[in-house]
């Protein structure tokens, strides 16, 4: 057995105080959970004067972003599968009824009533700064939810222009953020509500969600799923979740839209990016076609500028791969706490301006990647390469 480290040594005793305390936690061993510790799997982190562990990568039936406390447990956000044609997808996975749920493009933070304050958790079971800042502003109705619903986690998406994590967002959001409340998550469990209690709650708070259509049948309906898919390709939105009214699969389908956009954004980071990223969203792209013969012309027009526009720029201008990003802070702490975070995470960030303008303070700042620049500059100074 490996010997831990004095500070380690005092995190395991806290964990084996959680344990005790936690009976989600008492459904596994302590030996286990200490395996579990010492390979990396469970790691430990504070947010100001809580404390919590989060699971790094899957363990037994909990996944990856699960995080707790001594007080509390929550499951990560499960992964959906993705079908690639919906007439043959919708029929092996759903029944009647289910619902077409947008899927919009941002990031899936876990809001939890924790002690004294509400926070923010991103997938990975990190607190986000940045999504902890701004919720009141788009969910002013929260605290009455949590004081009526305590046993229950709001499952949503930040998305829009001003994230300091994702460059893609929908078109109709022209400025800053806004939350889309996607499910009601039970802690411990992770069971979500069914679709109609979900409608009531989304009504009684005022809480904003995405765009939900609905009911449908697999069989039946497969004409007027397509239309809706149809549309937002055109509408540039990235495409749906189906989800069925109470039990069973929930399945994921993206738009022609969704996965040329992803090629623009993401090719000119090969390097900090897996290569699989690029051929997945081809292979996704030959099955949309498949389906959306429609579409055809407009994806050969688009397909070649998309993935190569922005590296050529890149080449003839000399500059490192990188990205900007503007955000919004509410809090000059929490802005500091998202620095921290990059720092944590090893991300490589260059802060361009900082101002208070209108009660927030405005950040703009630059995402540098020097594994993507290190692999274009290699090849443009003429180093081979076996392949």
């Amino acid at each position: 057995m490996l010997e831990l480290k004095k500070d380690e040594k005092d995190i395991w005793e806290y964990f084996k105080f959680c344990w005790k305390q936690n009976s989600y936690l008492k459904r596994i061993p302590l030996v286990d959970w200490e395996k579990a510790f010492q390979k990396g799997k469970l790691l430990f982190f504070s947010w100001k004067n809580k404390n919590f562990f989060r699971l790094n990568k899957e363990f037994r039936s909990y996944p990856l972003g699960t995080f707790f406390n001594e007080k509390l447990f929550v499951p990560g956000y499960p992964h959906i599968p993705r079908v690639y044609v919906l007439k043959t997808g919708l029929k092996r996975y759903l029944k009647y009824p289910f619902y077409a749920e947008e899927k919009i493009e941002g990031y899936n933070v876990r809001l939890v009533k924790v002690e004294d304050e509400i926070l923010a958790f991103t997938r990975r079971g990190y607190v986000c700064p940045f999504a902890t800042d701004r919720w009141e502003d788009f969910l002013p109705n929260l605290p009455e939810f949590f004081e009526e619903n305590p046993d229950f986690v709001v499952c949503c998406e930040v998305a829009g222009p001003e994230n300091p994590f994702v460059s893609e967002y929908p078109p109709y959001i022209k400025e800053d953020v806004n939350y889309f409340v996607f499910d009601f998550m039970e802690k411990g469990t992770g069971k979500f509500i069914n679709i109609s209690k979900k409608l009531k709650w989304l009504e009684k708070y005022n809480l904003n969600s995405p765009e939900i259509n609905g009911p449908f049948d697999p069989e039946r309906d497969y004409k007027e799923i397509k239309e809706l898919l149809a549309r937002y390709h055109l509408e540039k939105r990235e495409g749906v979740v189906f989800k069925p009214e109470d039990k069973g699969s929930r399945v994921k389908y993206v738009t022609p839209f969704s996965n040329l956009e992803d090629l623009k954004v993401v090719f000119p980071y090969l390097g900090d990016i897996d290569p699989y990223f690029i051929s997945l969203r081809l292979i996704r792209l030959a099955l949309n076609l498949y389906e959306f013969e429609e579409f055809k012309e407009e994806v050969y027009n688009k397909l070649g500028p998309n993935m190569f526009e922005e590296i050529l720029k890149m080449f003839n201008e000399d500059k490192p791969s990188q990205e900007i990003f503007k955000v919004r802070f509410k809090k000059e702490s929490n802005y500091l706490a998202m620095l921290a975070h990059f720092r944590l995470a090893k991300v490589n960030v260059e802060i361009k301006r900082a101002e208070w303008k209108n009660g927030y303070l405005h950040i703009e700042f630059v995402k540098i990647y020097p594994k993507a620049t290190q692999f274009w500059k290699s090849k443009l100074e003429g180093w081979g390469e076996v392949d």
